[in-house]
């Protein structure tokens, strides 16, 4: 009988870890590989549920919030070869489908939207590009309303260019719509969150105590295009002074730095310390690079920072069971998973949650 052998909290023979590290990558990303699921299921038995706060609805619709850049990215990502929108739209899930990988694994969804139509929709830089169609808020109120037991709360976006309509927008996302806050793509969006234009609508979202995320440091957007299909890195990479200036004028906006920061992790880190209102989540690489690419967020996440981090998946640009199962696959200290999987979300974005008629029984009893 071969020897299992330990691999972060799980025990595995070694080429069942080798041939299931191949199995989550090779097939769709929202179907669920049986055997990872009743490993992630065991492992959750009697816990309640991880609570995703980012991950995005990119079904055969909502694909198209990416315009180009999905169609780049399934080169860039997966190697695909001869991707056009017509393949991308046949292999992108239903709404339907999407739910399901978090209701067979017992995971709480928390979508974000994604609106950049005056960018990548109708003029330079990245437009006009007729694939292009935003995850408007009301699609996520809508999948929130659908799907009650599985998306729980939902994150809407506002195309930040639009003036007056911009806080409009912003005002009805929060306040009919009940979502739980808002969600900036800089580099899709092209600005920069400290340009003092942009400061009534982060004023706007702290009087409304709604929590704001921003994507912070490298990203998959154009990569390895020409160019980058235009993208420039300029706008998730300044986190000092940018985002440093936002936490620092707006102390009672709750911010939530996505991704893992990669270039500028030092940077996120040090924000992350100095500045009470700001968090962090990870989604947007495999769990396993973590320690080698972003090594003192790393650091940080098992030690004094612990309390800081919530769970993320990046579904499904990334397979939800395969984040799950990489998570457990890791030298996490212990208690720091857990943290970081739901009791972190519970104590930062609870009162949010509540805000918007989440009740948090399942989590507050555990």
């Amino acid at each position: 009988m071969t020897q299992k052998k330990r691999f972060g909290s799980l025990e595995l023979e070694e080429k069942t870890k080798l041939r299931l590290d191949k199995e989550m990558r090779g097939k769709p990303f929202h179907k669920v590989n049986e055997e990872l699921k009743a490993l992630i299921k065991e492992k959750r038995k009697g816990l309640p549920r991880p609570i995703d706060v980012h991950c995005h609805p990119y079904t055969k619709v909502g694909w198209r919030s990416l315009g180009q850049f999905r169609t780049h990215l399934e080169g860039y990502l997966y190697g695909k070869k001869g991707v056009t929108p017509e393949t991308v739209t046949a292999e992108s899930p239903t709404d339907e489908e999407w739910v399901s990988a978090y209701r067979e694994l017992g995971v709480a969804a928390t979508p974000v939207g994604w609106e950049a139509d005056t960018t990548m929709g109708i003029r330079p830089p990245y437009g006009p590009d007729p694939s292009y169609r935003s995850n408007y808020n009301d699609d996520m109120a809508s999948l929130r309303d659908r799907f009650p037991d599985v998306v729980i709360a939902a994150w809407g976006s506002v195309d930040p260019w639009q003036g007056k309509k911009t806080l409009e927008e912003a005002e009805r996302a929060i306040k009919k719509l009940k979502l739980i806050g808002l969600k900036f793509q800089q580099t899709g969006q092209a600005f920069m969150i400290n340009d003092p234009q942009f400061y009534p609508l982060w004023d706007l979202l702290q009087e409304m105590r709604a929590p704001v995320q921003f994507h912070c440091g490298y990203t998959g957007l154009g990569g390895g295009a020409p160019g980058g299909l235009g993208i420039k890195l300029k706008y998730t990479m300044e986190l000092i002074p940018c985002l440093d200036d936002v936490a620092a004028d707006f102390p009672n906006l709750k911010i939530v730095m996505l991704h893992h920061a990669e270039g500028r992790e030092e940077d996120a880190v040090l924000i992350c310390r100095h500045k009470g209102n700001v968090y962090r989540e990870l989604s947007g690489m495999w769990p396993e690079y973590l320690p080698v690419n972003v090594p003192r967020t790393w650091y940080e996440l098992n030690r004094r920072q612990q309390d800081k981090y919530m769970f993320g998946s990046e579904y499904n640009l990334f397979p939800l069971d395969g984040i799950l199962y990489q998570h457990y696959l890791q030298d996490y200290r212990e208690g720091v998973l857990e943290k970081m999987f739901w009791k972190n979300t519970i104590r930062i974005l609870g009162e949010d949650l509540e805000r918007v008629g989440v009740s948090l029984k399942e989590w507050e009893r555990a």
